[in-house]
């Protein structure tokens, strides 16, 4: 008999469970764990069921599925709750995984939430693809840790306050054994979907009812494998697409009635607003704003390709290739652009003779990365925007999968792939946003001697795996898909990042201006890294700094950026004198010479931003 108090609470949220709750209250029996069931009017005899199991239960009027749960989350006194629907359960196997994470002791820095892969059984039988498995969910929580974001009330989000591990034995959730209830409840979702559009200002455009199917069909059947379940995998696919189609045409229909009997005043005005002040306090730190914001020109293609190049022409060719044999037979309408910084080996001249169709804007100048992402930005016609290096190659249909996942989802501004070293090696593509710490362990003299620690196993997202979808901080800008209106609202890239964190700066923004971020595994590129800045072994450094202090002093202040500065200058210092002691050894000398060097242009440059934006 356990004397303590038990360290985990179960919590089920009910209303007329009376068919399911008896088989979910004893799948969780062998857990050491309290009953809570919070219930939201039951008529039947849901609520004598909970008692009957020992559980405690509340009543709640039910306000939304994240209120909910955020109620919820209030009850609970344990050091970790386990969320439950009342129509899922655990195997045996499964509670006794989840009995050895809550009985173990606290670590710091350890997981303070537990994804559970989910099997899904419609009409008595289990599914295999179509998005229904592994269907992970985010349900073992510390309590005090996590909280769900109100304002989505369909598919709620957690937002958790530190790392997540994921679970290897599957919830059993019993979805439908009839179609009439299916269809019910995808009214019911189709319905609450259109509000949460309505709420988070979605524009539903004349065509969107129509085309938002298309894409759900195409996405569950094909990408996520629903023909893996053969005529009921096409049937569930259809009819999940027609239910994204009415959500999209209720959502127009309440905008346009607004708009006609207010005038465009109360919530539209207020967004109006909001849009407003963001982009004020943009052209106050950004010059680029003002005219991609200002930029109101209809889309004239699906996609524009935006390469920026500095001495890559033989690489700069490949990745063309390579994006047309991607997008070869997708259905998409496409256009490609290169930038071209003051190449000196003829990029630009090399380029428009091989690919004439191409569209070659020419700088005259090396501006930098963001700034001539920027300049290809100005010129796009496409609804979605890909940035991508030109040492990358997509492999597949990487690109089609990208366009999938960005269009499948209005909430999301970026996307990107999973990026591979040529060798076939992960190359570490997504990222949490840095902490103060992170500023002085990441890149730098302290990570050589260091590198398994938990702020960088954080920062580096080393809890999560990295062959499924998940929404990040921010993405590696090898390769970035991301929606024309989402770039140009927050003025696409700050230019005065000359090279580095750039990507991380767009991002930042992005997710404080409500839109999200995702990385999509299913899509491989290939990235050789560093082909331009490999060039210039001391710009690399000056510029890689330079800008890390940039992103530090904007996010936490100009004094914690001079304190970022002084610490990098010192750890060159540090360099200098370890390079010039081997030196003074004669252990080899020729690699010493270039490294001291390098070392004093950097403390030569005092990390310092640059003027102009140029670099010859």
């Amino acid at each position: 008999m356990r004397a303590d108090p038990p360290p985990l609470t179960v919590i089920v949220l009910t209303l007329n469970e009376e068919r399911d709750l008896p088989v979910c209250l004893a799948s969780v029996t062998a857990l050491p764990a309290r009953l809570v069931v919070l219930d939201s009017g039951s008529t039947d005899r849901t609520v004598a069921i909970a008692r009957e199991a020992g559980a405690t239960v509340h009543t709640r009027p039910f306000t939304g599925y994240a209120s909910q749960r955020n109620a919820a989350l209030a009850l609970a006194e344990t050091p970790w709750t386990l969320f439950l629907d009342a129509d899922e359960r655990l195997t045996p196997a499964g509670a006794a995984e989840i009995a050895a994470i809550v009985d173990a002791p606290a670590t710091a820095g350890g997981p303070v939430g537990h994804w559970l892969p989910r099997h899904n059984e419609f009409f008595g039988r289990r599914l295999r693809g179509g998005g229904w498995w592994p269907d992970p969910q985010l349900r073992l929580l510390r309590p005090e840790r996590a909280r769900y974001d109100e304002a989505r009330e369909v598919h709620e989000v957690v937002l958790l306050d530190g790392p997540s591990g994921i679970l290897r034995e599957p919830l059993i959730h019993r979805n439908y054994d009839h179609w009439h209830e299916f269809t019910a409840k995808q009214r019911d979702y189709a319905d609450r979907h259109a509000r949460d559009l309505a709420a988070r200002g979605v524009r539903t455009r004349p065509w969107t009812p129509l085309s938002m199917p298309v894409r759900e069909f195409r996405r569950r059947f094909v990408t996520l494998g629903a023909w893996r379940d053969g005529a009921l995998g096409l049937a569930l696919s259809g009819a999940m697409a027609w239910y994204e189609g009415r959500a999209y045409a209720m959502s127009r229909r309440s905008a346009v009635g607004g708009r006609q009997k207010s005038g465009r005043v109360g919530e539209w005005a207020s967004g109006r607003e909001k849009m407003a002040a963001r982009r004020a306090s943009e052209r106050a730190t950004n010059p680029t704003t003002d005219s991609l914001s200002a930029d109101r020109r209809s889309p004239t293609a699906d996609l524009s390709v935006i390469l920026v190049s500095r001495n890559t022409r033989d690489l700069t060719l490949r990745c063309l290739d390579a994006v047309g044999a991607s997008l070869a037979g997708a259905g998409v309408t496409w256009e490609a652009l290169v930038v071209d910084n003051a190449s000196e080996d003829d990029t630009a001249g090399t380029v428009r003779a091989t690919c004439p169709q191409v569209r070659i804007i020419e700088s005259g100048a090396n501006r930098g990365f963001g700034a001539g992402c920027n300049l290809g930005l100005r010129a796009a016609g496409g609804r979605a925007i890909l940035f991508l290096n030109p040492d990358t190659e997509p492999l597949g249909a990487a690109l089609p999968r990208l366009l999938d996942t960005l269009w499948g989802d209005p909430a999301l501004a970026l996307v990107g792939p999973a990026l591979r070293y040529p060798d076939g090696r992960p190359q570490g593509a997504r990222r949490r946003f840095p902490t103060r710490l992170t500023a002085f362990l990441e890149s730098t003299i302290i990570q050589q001697y260091w590198p398994q620690n938990r702020v960088l196993d954080c920062y580096y997202l080393a809890d999560r795996p990295d062959d499924m979808p998940q929404d990040v901080d921010w993405l590696y800008g090898a390769c970035l898909l991301g929606r024309r209106s989402a770039l140009r609202a927050v003025g696409g890239f700050d230019e005065g990042y000359f090279m580095y964190s750039e990507e991380l700066d767009l991002c930042a923004r992005l997710r404080a201006a409500g839109w999200r971020i995702a990385y999509e595994p299913a899509a491989l590129v290939v990235h050789h890294e560093g082909a331009s800045s490999a060039q210039a072994v001391p710009g690399r450094h000056i510029n890689f700094n330079t800008s890390k202090v940039r992103f530090y002093r904007r996010r936490f202040g100009g004094a914690f950026g001079e304190l970022l500065r002084a610490f990098l200058l010192g750890t060159y210092v540090i360099q200098l004198g370890q390079e010039g002691g081997k030196w003074l050894l004669g252990h080899r000398r020729d690699l010493r010479r270039q490294r001291i060097g390098t070392y004093l242009q950097v403390l030569r440059s005092g990390l310092r931003e640059r003027v102009g934006g140029c670099e010859s």
